[in-house]
C-alpha cells in the first residue's frame, strides 16, 4: 500500500506541468493578437524559444492596447463669483489760489473743469470770455483804418497851418526870414499789424506799422517828396476808438515856383536840387476818421562853394499843426485841396 502510493507520487512528479492561463486586464475586452507569419526561409524555432515568444507577445499587446475603458465623468459645479466691493474714489487735491480741479465720476478720462475753474484760467492769461463790445465789421473793405482789419491801405490828406523859416541868403546877406504859410500833404499808408489782440473768437489789431510816401506842397510852389514809416496805436476795439499816430520820413526838394509868376503866361516852375531833409509828426485821432497833427520839417542846405549860385539852397524848416484824415470821408480831402489853393494864391514867400 505504501509502495503503490510512493510510485504514484513519483509518476505524477515526472509529468510536465500544465501551461499557465494567460491573464488579461479585467476591464479591457479580449483582443486577438495575431502573430506575424514567419517567412518561408525562416527556421522553426526550438520548443523553448516558441514558449518564450508566446509569453512575450501577449505582454507586448497588453502594453500597446489603449485604455479604452471610459473614466467616470467628473461632476462640475458652477461657483458664483464673490461680490467685489466698490473702490472708493481718491480725494481731490487741495485747492490752490482759488482754483478747484474736479474729476468727473465715471469711467475715467481726462479731468473736467467747471465754470469757476474756466473763469480762473481765463483771468490768469488775460483772456476775455466774449467780445461783446464790437459786433459790426470794418468799413469800405478796410480802406478806412479800423482795429478789426489786418493789413490795410489808406490815402490820407493833411491840411495844416505852417510857420516857415529860412537861414537867410547863401551869400550871408540879409536877415533870416520868418513867415506864416500853409501846408497840404497827400500820403499813401500801408498798415501792417505788429501787435494783435484776441477777444473771444475775434482778432483785433492793437498796433500797426508800415511804409508811407507822398507829396508835400507849400507856398511859392515849393514841392517835396517824402518816404518813411507810419505808426498807429489803437486804444480800443471800436470804429471810433482813440488812436495815437506817429510818422517820420526823409524829404527831398522837387521844385518851386514864384508866386508873382502865377497866372501870368507860362508859370516859371523849375526843378530844384537839394539834399535830403527830415519830417516827423505825432497825432491824436478818433478811429479811422482823422487826427489832430503836430509836427515839423527840416531842409538841409546845399551851399558848397563849388556849386553854382543858381543851384544853391539855404537851410530851412517849418512847424505845422493841422488835421489829417482819410480822403474817403471827403472832409479831409476838401480841406487839403482848399489849403493848397489858398497857399499858392495868397502867400508870398520873402
Amino acid at each position: 500500500m505504501n509502495l503503490s502510493l510512493i510510485l504514484t507520487t513519483g509518476l505524477l512528479a515526472l509529468q510536465p506541468a500544465a501551461e499557465p492561463e494567460l491573464q488579461r486586464p479585467s476591464g479591457a475586452p479580449a483582443q486577438d493578437v495575431a502573430e506575424p507569419a514567419a517567412p518561408a526561409e525562416a527556421v522553426a524555432p526550438a520548443e523553448g524559444e516558441a514558449v518564450a515568444e508566446d509569453v512575450a507577445a501577449p505582454a507586448e499587446a497588453t502594453a500597446a492596447a489603449p485604455d479604452t475603458a471610459a473614466a467616470p465623468a467628473e461632476e462640475t459645479t458652477e461657483v458664483a463669483p464673490e461680490p467685489t466691493e466698490p473702490v472708493p474714489a481718491e480725494p481731490a487735491p487741495p485747492a490752490t489760489d482759488g482754483e478747484r480741479y474736479v474729476v468727473s465720476a465715471g469711467a475715467g478720462g481726462p479731468p473736467f473743469y467747471d465754470d469757476a475753474d474756466t473763469a480762473a484760467l481765463r483771468a490768469r492769461h488775460g483772456i476775455e470770455i466774449e467780445a461783446t463790445d464790437r459786433t459790426e465789421g470794418p468799413r469800405w473793405r478796410c480802406l478806412i483804418a479800423d482795429p478789426a482789419c489786418g493789413r490795410s491801405f489808406e490815402v490820407n490828406a493833411l491840411a495844416a497851418y505852417t510857420y516857415r523859416g529860412r537861414q537867410g541868403r547863401v551869400d550871408g546877406m540879409g536877415e533870416d526870414p520868418r513867415w506864416s504859410s500853409g501846408r497840404a500833404q497827400y500820403d499813401f499808408w500801408m498798415n501792417l499789424p505788429v501787435m494783435k489782440e484776441i477777444a473771444g473768437d475775434k482778432l483785433f489789431s492793437r498796433m500797426t506799422l508800415g511804409p508811407k510816401g507822398g507829396l508835400i506842397f507849400s507856398d511859392g510852389g515849393s514841392t517835396w517828396g517824402n518816404l518813411g514809416m507810419a505808426f498807429r496805436y489803437w486804444m480800443g476795439r471800436g470804429r471810433w476808438a482813440p488812436t495815437i499816430e506817429f510818422s517820420s520820413a526823409l524829404t527831398f526838394k522837387i521844385g518851386e515856383r514864384e508866386l508873382k509868376d502865377a497866372g501870368l503866361g507860362e508859370p516859371k516852375w523849375k526843378m530844384t536840387r537839394g539834399p535830403l531833409g527830415f519830417t516827423a509828426d505825432v497825432g491824436f485821432g478818433l478811429g479811422g476818421f482823422g487826427a489832430i497833427v503836430l509836427g515839423g520839417q527840416y531842409d538841409s542846405p546845399l551851399a558848397r562853394e563849388e556849386i553854382p549860385d543858381q543851384y544853391r539852397t539855404s537851410a530851412g524848416g517849418a512847424f505845422f499843426i493841422g488835421f489829417r484824415g482819410n480822403i474817403l470821408w471827403g472832409g479831409p480831402a476838401a480841406a487839403a485841396v482848399a489849403t493848397h489853393a489858398i497857399t499858392q494864391r495868397t502867400v508870398e514867400a520873402p
